[in-house]
């Protein structure tokens, strides 16, 4: 005669999830990325971590050897992935968490413009994706990316006339544009 079988022996028999790879292995410090683990017994994981803390599950694969997990933001570097089911905890995988690049402002033009602001300008640099522009602290306006981060455009705002400081700020920090410029 067998004796029953409890929850706890099920989820013995299941075994420890394992990652044998993480796509992609690294992402932005923001998360908010679809992480695929690839491994086993990924289908009955119940939770799934980035350096302690924790992702969202999104889907996983019936045959446990595939999870999608949404990664959560952190601060840049590499975390161990562990994900987690009634058996244990896999061995962690890496991550690698990856700050977004520092803008550079090579140059503006036009150079000068009227105290009363109004007047279209360009920057051109590099990774300014998501920049803002500041001209003495007073935010331009109708800022714009193009060329694949490289171009911006603006229009700048209302000023006092002399020499003004300019400065590119994204996500990856901020930059002065060389000369800035002058309001006449």
């Amino acid at each position: 005669m067998s004796s029953p079988v409890s929850n706890q022996d099920v989820a013995l028999a299941v075994g420890v999830p394992t990652i044998l790879l993480v796509v992609p292995s690294s992402g932005p410090i923001g998360g908010g990325n679809p992480v695929v683990l690839i491994g086993t017994n990924l289908n009955t994981v119940t939770s799934v971590t980035f350096g302690g803390t924790s992702a969202t599950i999104v889907a996983q694969d019936p045959s446990g050897t595939v999870l999608v997990a949404t990664a959560p933001a952190h601060a840049a570097g590499a975390v161990p992935v562990i994900a987690t089911n009634p058996s244990g905890a896999s061995t962690p995988a890496a991550y690698t968490y990856v700050a977004p690049p520092p803008p550079v402002a090579l140059l503006i033009t036009p150079v000068s413009g009227p105290a009363a602001g109004g007047t279209p300008f360009t920057i051109v640099g590099a990774n300014l994706t998501g920049a803002s522009v500041t001209f003495n602290g007073t935010a331009a306006t109708g800022v714009t990316v193009v060329a694949s981060g490289a171009v911006l455009t603006g229009v700048t705002p209302a000023g006092t006339a002399g020499p003004a400081t300019v400065v590119v700020t994204t996500p990856g920090g901020s930059a002065t544009v060389p000369g800035g410029y002058l309001y006449v």
